[in-house]
């Protein structure tokens, strides 16, 4: 980088300074313009010189990131949210539960999770049997436990045998439509409490 003297420039140097002040004015013409079009990457070479601008993270550098990160095995987190739609016949169930005379308690809420849930490890999608066809891993009414295989979920190409993680009881409700995509931690299965 050059320093900066205290004498005075030279007569041809006001050329160069205003050349310079042009030069930046036109790069912030180009921020703003970046900004204003929500532009984050400006490439330009002209007589020699190259100009590159860059605004926000730079996504490619994030992808090459998680891609490097490995994939965790750790003990899936449960929401507090409602579970996602059931693949349980809906119709079914509502029309007797709004004729027992104990469903009043449960409102005209939307359905809860009542048992433990079987989450997702993992960002991916959910297959619950090995191939199109073939029978489910798990289904309602199944007794499930440490090393029973309840679905798979394709990452990255790799087909992910899921096994509940510190629960074990009988399926109650299939939380997810086969061949969905599931985020980390998002409710499979629902096991009867």
């Amino acid at each position: 980088m050059a320093k900066r003297t205290k004498s005075k420039p030279a007569a041809s140097a006001p050329s160069s300074s205003s050349s310079t002040s042009n030069d930046l004015n036109q790069i912030r013409e180009i921020v703003q313009l970046m900004a204003g079009n929500d532009v984050s990457y400006f490439y330009s070479e002209r007589n020699g010189a190259k100009l590159e601008l860059r605004r926000g993270s730079d996504l490619e550098a994030v992808k090459d990131l998680l891609q490097s990160l490995p994939i965790s095995s750790g003990a899936p987190i449960s929401y507090a949210q409602a579970p996602a739609p059931s693949l349980a016949p809906a119709p079914a169930q509502p029309a007797p539960a709004a004729a027992s005379p104990a469903a009043p308690a449960a409102g005209a809420s939307a359905p809860e999770a009542v048992g433990p849930t079987i989450n997702s490890p993992m960002v991916g999608t959910f297959y619950r049997s090995s191939a199109p066809g073939e029978k489910a891993f798990a289904n309602v009414g199944d007794h499930v436990d440490e090393n029973t295989t309840v679905c798979i979920i394709e990452a990255m190409k790799v087909m992910n045998e899921i096994k509940p993680e510190g629960v074990r009881g009988t399926i109650a409700r299939v939380l997810v439509e086969d061949g969905k995509p599931v985020q980390y931690g998002q409710p499979l299965f629902e096991l009867k409490a």
